[in-house]
């Protein structure tokens, strides 16, 4: 099964706890599940983490915006 997430829905998951990160934790321990994006998708999402609400959370779980999409991909 093919996936595609929408940006906050990921933004969600990466920056707490709730059902997105759920999903997207179950996402990942399935083999059978592939998650996909785009390059469109993925420089809205660095946008949206860069911007000063997600900064901020970013930084109180340590990571930049660059280094939770790079975890993301």
């Amino acid at each position: 099964m093919r996936i595609v997430l929408d940006t906050n829905v990921v933004v969600s998951a990466l920056l707490w706890r709730g059902t997105p990160h759920r999903l997207f934790a179950a996402i990942c321990q399935q083999g059978h599940v592939q998650l996909f994006s785009s390059a469109a998708l993925l420089e809205e999402l660095l946008h949206v983490l860069m911007r000063p609400f997600a900064a901020q959370r970013l930084g109180l779980i340590g990571h930049t915006a660059r280094e939770a999409l790079a975890d993301y991909v």
